[in-house]
């Protein structure tokens, strides 16, 4: 080993909250959904922006204010995910599941994750995948593996 390769390091590893024009993925502490969402901006901005939403409808709900939050539209489906359910977000395990720097793609490419990921908070994304895609999404060995068994 020479010097050099102790002290130069050409490629820092960058942590998912400061990457940009991604498809990322938060999931729920107390079910198995996930949110699924998109961004140009750093991930770290945008959970922000979500939790700074999600923390202005959480707290002990009485029935009449969960049936006021259930009937409420928010910004995001992760905030009616909390608001209808009373459930918490795991922040700390949003993870960055794809990297598209075309922003028409990444519509694309966040409403196929939505698709293909098992349970999502979601509604829809920007972009309305043709549900004829859906064979390609799902898993198709464990469908062959259910019939065999």
């Amino acid at each position: 080993m020479t010097l050099a390769c102790d002290l130069v390091h050409p490629k820092d590893i960058v942590t998912d909250d400061k990457k940009s024009e991604v498809v990322y993925k938060i999931p729920c502490k107390n079910c198995e959904a996930s949110y699924i969402g998109e961004t140009g901006r750093t991930l770290g901005n945008r959970i922000k922006e979500h939790r700074s939403e999600v923390d202005s409808v959480t707290g002990a709900f009485t029935r009449a204010a969960k049936a006021r939050a259930e009937s409420t539209d928010n910004k995001s489906a992760i905030t009616d995910h909390v608001a209808s359910k009373n459930y918490v977000i795991d922040w700390e395990k949003a993870t960055v599941v794809d990297t598209v720097a075309n922003r028409s793609e990444r519509h694309i490419k966040e409403a196929v994750w939505i698709r293909k990921t098992s349970r999502t908070m979601n509604h829809d994304g920007v972009y309305q995948l043709s549900y004829v895609w859906d064979y390609l999404l799902t898993d198709v060995t464990a469908g062959s593996k259910q019939k065999s068994a």
